[in-house]
C-alpha cells in the first residue's frame, strides 16, 4: 500500500531513531527561521490587514502554508485527513477572493489580509515551535510529533511515532551511519 505525500502513518513508540547532533542543529535552525517569519507577521500586521495589496515576497508565504497544512495538523495532531486541510483553506481563499471581486471590486480586503495572516502564523509557528521542541528534547522522526512526543516525556505514556516526510529523514539516516562508521 502507497501512501501520498499527504497521508500518515504512524508507528509504535520506540520504532524511530533519534535525531543525532546534526539534525538537531538543522531542527534548530530551521525553528529559529520559522519563528522569525512569525515575528515579522506579528511585528507588521498591517502589511496583510490594510486596504494595499501586500508585496509578493509576502504573499508567497500562502503557497508554501497550503503545501504544509496537511502534515502540520495531521502528523501534528495524530490524525489522517489526508489532503483536506489544504482543500479547506484553498476553498477559503478562493471563495474570499471571488467574494470580494464581487462585492468590491477588488481581490483584496483587510478581512482577507486577517485570514491569510493568521493561517500563515499558525501554521509556520506550529512548524517552527515543532522544529525548536524537536530539536531540544530529541523527537525521533518527524519534528511535527515534538509535541506529543513531550507528552510521553511528562506522563510516561507511550505515543505513536511517524518518519519525517521531508528531507529530515535522509539527513539523520546519513547521520547514524556515518557515526556507524567511525566506531
Amino acid at each position: 500500500m502507497s501512501l501520498s505525500a499527504d497521508e500518515t502513518r504512524f508507528e509504535a513508540a520506540g520504532t524511530l531513531h533519534k535525531p543525532g547532533p546534526i539534525g538537531r542543529i538543522v531542527r534548530l535552525l530551521l525553528g529559529t527561521w520559522l519563528l522569525f517569519v512569525c515575528w515579522t507577521y506579528i511585528r507588521y500586521p498591517e502589511v496583510f490587514t490594510g486596504e494595499a495589496v501586500p508585496p509578493w515576497s509576502t504573499l508567497i508565504g500562502i503557497p508554501f502554508a497550503l503545501w504544509l497544512i496537511p502534515p502540520v495538523i495531521n502528523i501534528g495532531w495524530g490524525t489522517n485527513l489526508r489532503a483536506w486541510p489544504r482543500h479547506v483553506a484553498a476553498g477559503i481563499l478562493i471563495a474570499w477572493v471571488l467574494g470580494n471581486n464581487l462585492l468590491g471590486g477588488s481581490w483584496w480586503s483587510p478581512g482577507l489580509g486577517r485570514f491569510v495572516w493568521l493561517f500563515c502564523l499558525y501554521t509556520f509557528g506550529h512548524l517552527g515551535l515543532s522544529f525548536l521542541l524537536a530539536s531540544a528534547i530529541a523527537t525521533p522522526g518527524c519534528e511535527m510529533r515534538a509535541l506529543p512526543h513531550s507528552w510521553t516525556l511528562l506522563t510516561r505514556r507511550e505515543t505513536k511515532e511517524h518518519f519525517c516526510p521531508g528531507f529530515l529523514n535522509g539527513l539523520d539516516g546519513w547521520e547514524r551511519s556515518r557515526s556507524r562508521q567511525s566506531v
